[in-house]
């Protein structure tokens, strides 16, 4: 049976919730949207460097740079591209394969922590840093509740009952899943402290898009409800306490606003140095379609934004075009400082090399490639 990606999940799960399979309300009328946050910015959450307070130098660099972004008029947002379980393959393609075809290559590279990770993406991160570029990574682990180990099952039912996550906590009873789960996290480390001995500085997003019922470790469809915020501190303890990785800028990641709020399971202001929310479909958008697009939830807690995932929907066959992400950013996200592009899979085109109007995106003034990317000085 073909391997199907997650975006096709989230894409039917939106399907299906748009249809109104379930009992919701009539939608309200489509609203012209409001670009303006319907809060003030105080400058009471604005913090003065990232919230591990040993950070290593390079992340305090980097927040610093991401947080002057904004400001700019030309080079204020960073290229990225996703890369799948075959990263020497794909970094030939979809990385080297751009600065051929376009003379521009992504500035950040990003990596999933999936039940296909292979031991050869972590020099291919490292050397990615080496030649200039940002490095950020998420997780798609199995599911630790099942009996088997299925690479697949980061995903399952929409609608089935969501296992009790306080039961992977490091304070939890011992479990079959416990113990899955705690061996992942050892094998996180074992990662995380070899891109810390190469020197690089990893932008982390666990637990991403927590807000939405498709993953394992989202929303309970029926409960309205999940533990998330506590595993995500969970991890944050472990890599930074138990582990004492500094290495790390912490990333939260929420979906469209779907099932629950964007900031619903947002892990607190102590542990995040930035908002990384994703978008799929064919606008970027981080609303539900009709409803007001209003972004002030994910400004208030005045951390630098960044697009850590992004990509089509359907037909997936190319014709997306890769100058909506700046189009919107420069007209209606401007607090936006980075973009990462979802990579493709089988009869599936979404990386950048793979859509059109990519030479246009990397060529636009406001978009760095590695070329120009100018966060060292």
């Amino acid at each position: 049976m073909p391997r199907v990606d997650r975006r096709t999940l989230l894409l039917a799960a939106g399907a299906v919730l748009a249809s109104g399979c379930t009992a919701q309300p009539t939608p309200p009328a489509p609203v012209k949207p409001t670009l303006a946050p319907s809060v003030t910015a105080t400058g009471t959450r604005r913090p003065t460097g990232p919230q591990d307070p040993k950070a290593t130098a390079d992340a305090r660099k980097i927040l610093a740079w991401m947080s002057t972004l904004p400001q700019r008029d030309v080079k204020r947002v960073v290229s990225g591209q996703q890369l799948s379980a075959d990263a020497r393959i794909d970094y030939d393609k979809l990385f080297r394969g751009m600065a051929r075809r376009y003379g521009r290559t992504p500035a950040l590279i990003g990596a999933s922590f999936d039940g296909y990770w292979k031991k050869e993406t972590v020099p291919v991160l490292i050397d990615h840093w080496r030649a200039g570029g940002l490095v950020t990574m998420e997780l798609h682990r199995p599911n630790p509740f099942l009996p088997k180990v299925d690479p697949e099952s980061y995903r399952g039912d929409l609608f089935a009952p969501k296992d009790d996550l306080t039961a992977l906590l490091a304070d939890a009873k011992p479990s079959q899943a416990r113990s899955r789960w705690r061996a992942d996290l050892e094998l996180l480390g074992d990662i995380v402290q070899e891109l810390d001995e190469a020197g690089v500085t990893l932008i982390l997003r666990p637990f991403h898009e927590a807000n939405g019922i498709w993953f394992w470790w989202g929303q309970d469809h029926k409960t309205g409800s999940s533990e998330s915020v506590r595993l995500y501190r969970d991890l944050h303890a472990y890599l930074t306490e138990t582990r004492d990785l500094h290495n790390i800028l912490w990333a939260y990641s929420p979906a469209r606003p779907w099932d629950a709020p964007r900031m619903k399971y947002y892990p607190g202001d102590d542990v995040i140095d930035i908002m990384g929310p994703t978008s799929y479909l064919n606008t970027v958008s981080f609303a539900v379609e009709g409803h007001t697009e209003d972004i002030s939830d994910m400004l208030a807690p005045e951390r630098p934004m960044a697009l850590l995932e992004v990509g089509s929907g359907e037909p997936f066959d190319g014709s997306w075009k890769a100058t909506e992400i700046i189009d919107k950013i420069r007209t209606r996200y401007p607090q936006m400082t980075m973009f990462n592009v979802w990579h493709g899979w089988v009869d599936a085109k979404m990386a950048l090399i793979e859509i059109s109007e990519t030479d246009t995106l990397m060529n636009d003034p406001w978009v760095m490639s590695l070329e120009n990317l100018d966060w060292r000085g």
